[in-house]
């Protein structure tokens, strides 16, 4: 099996045990050159620890037959292609870092848009990630240093949703785009979130999709784009949106 040195798919066939004497060899002596392909081999010899348990359900959606044409030609030619070379192939798609037990995803793809970022990261929350509830007083700060960033007004009264409480608000960052994330911890449907992105395009009336099993309703304003996702229905989901588009002036 020829793979170019220092590949993922020669890293991940170093960890399965796969490659010849010499090929390994000659992998661990760059290993021990390279501090930043070492780095690599971690973070794909972490798949193997709890925090994959989150990211399985991605590996599980992800695009197969666009992972499967990412691997060499004379893997996708075997009988099976194991898991840990599709997550080879999917670490190619994505930018993942690790932090604790916390994986956070950046698309690197360009035909990915922020709204794939944004359901990426919120396939991997669960009610305990948002257990703690900040005080009024903390919550108000968030709100106003996020608004701040984005030209908003938010606060909390405008925000409240019946039967969620809100968590937190916060900037995530997507290249140079910067996106409020704005999250509830809904008592039926679990995690949810309000995304907040700027716009230099037209506005546009709200439309639903799903992603990872979770509906989305987006729209967009002169100056902003927004989005709601979360686990709950599409009439859920977008009841919510109505709300929030009402209740923030978008």
């Amino acid at each position: 099996m020829s793979l170019p040195l220092g590949s993922d798919e020669m890293l991940v066939a170093y960890l399965d045990n796969e490659l010849s004497d010499a090929q390994r060899k000659d992998l661990e002596k760059r290993l021990i050159e390279d501090e930043a392909l070492t780095q690599r081999l971690a973070l794909l010899e972490r798949s193997n620890l709890p925090f994959k348990t989150a990211f399985e359900p991605l590996l599980e959606m992800a695009p197969a037959k666009r992972l499967q044409q990412r691997l060499p030609p004379e893997i996708r030619k075997t009988s099976g292609v194991s898991r840990r070379h599709l997550i080879a192939a999917a670490v190619g798609f994505l930018a993942l870092g690790v932090v604790g037990d916390r994986v956070i995803i950046h698309l690197t793809q360009p035909e990915d848009n922020w709204r794939e970022l944004v359901a990426q990261y919120m396939a991997l929350y669960t009610p305990e990630t948002l257990a703690e509830t900040p005080s009024n007083q903390a919550m108000d700060a968030q709100l106003q240093t996020t608004g701040e960033q984005l030209g908003l007004v938010l606060s909390s009264s405008s925000l409240s949703l019946p039967g969620a409480v809100l968590k937190n608000a916060r900037m995530l960052a997507y290249d140079n785009q910067k996106i409020a994330q704005i999250t509830w911890l809904d008592v039926v449907h679990g995690p949810m979130a309000l995304c907040i992105t700027k716009n230099s395009g037209r506005g546009m009336q709200k439309m639903n999709e799903q992603r990872l099993g979770m509906n989305i309703v987006y729209w967009a304003s002169a100056n902003h784009q927004f989005m709601v996702i979360g686990h709950g229905s599409e009439e859920q989901v977008s009841q919510v949106a109505e709300r929030l588009q009402s209740t923030i002036g978008a």
